[in-house]
């Protein structure tokens, strides 16, 4: 309850100051991947959907050789200069070879992209057997699916939009069917459960992980996870 508190006191300055509550994410994801995945030093990892690179620099103080991905240079640069050795790319279309790379983190992504699926199945092109990634985003009928939009967004993604809009104008930041869509978990777990020589490890609330049980529960886990995690595994 303490993390939680503290996630969500920092969270609330996020709009106007994003580095303090990313960076305790992006340490804390550092720690959990030396814990489940072994020493990150040597490991190539891909930021996907990096931004202004907060997890990069964390995994690249573990010794790991990040790869910075991202498909807006206003995003690389919004924290200063691009992160080192930033690749602008499609997420749909990465420019790896199949099974190069050990490890993928894809931080609350999925939201802002038409075709989630496809990134998804593209981040298991190009783990390696053997490899992991780490895929997190907003489920949409959570508190803050909608995210400027919310609660808005509870009428549904098209109605909501629609309310929000002809009551309080366009949101300055991610409007709906721009740089923000649905996704919702049950729907992305049968996609990737899917997929060949992928399993899903585990799947758990990014806030409160020791929650993980919410995950197992149709339509409850819409709304309560508020961002889902889901920890994939590349098979030989």
């Amino acid at each position: 309850m303490r993390r939680f508190l503290r996630l969500f006191r920092l969270w609330r300055r996020e709009a106007e100051d994003p580095e303090p509550f990313y960076s305790l994410l992006a340490a804390e994801a550092a720690d959990d991947f030396e814990r489940r995945y072994g020493p990150l030093r040597g490991q190539r990892i891909v930021d996907l959907g990096c931004g202004p690179g907060f997890y990069t620099r964390a995994l690249r103080a573990r010794g790991a050789e990040v790869v910075p991905v991202d498909n807006n240079l206003e995003e690389l640069a919004l924290a200063g200069e691009p992160p080192e050795g930033a690749v602008v790319a499609d997420a749909t279309d990465l420019p790896f070879e199949d099974g190069t790379v050990e490890g993928v983190l894809c931080s609350n992504m999925l939201e802002h992209t038409p075709d989630p699926e496809a990134v998804v199945a593209e981040i298991a092109r190009v783990l390696r057997p053997g490899g992991w990634a780490y895929v997190s985003w907003t489920n949409w009928y959570s508190p803050w699916g909608g995210h400027l939009m919310a609660p808005y967004h509870f009428l549904g993604p098209r109605l909501g939009s629609r309310v929000y809009e002809r009551l309080h104008g366009k949101p300055r930041k991610h409007a709906y069917g721009e740089t923000l869509w649905a996704v919702h978990v049950g729907p992305m777990l049968r996609f990737v459960r899917g997929l060949p020589r992928v399993r899903i490890e585990r799947v758990e609330p990014r806030y409160w992980p020791r929650l993980a049980f919410i995950a197992r529960i149709p339509l409850v886990r819409e709304v309560l996870m508020w961002n889902c995690v889901i920890r994939m595994r590349k098979l030989s």
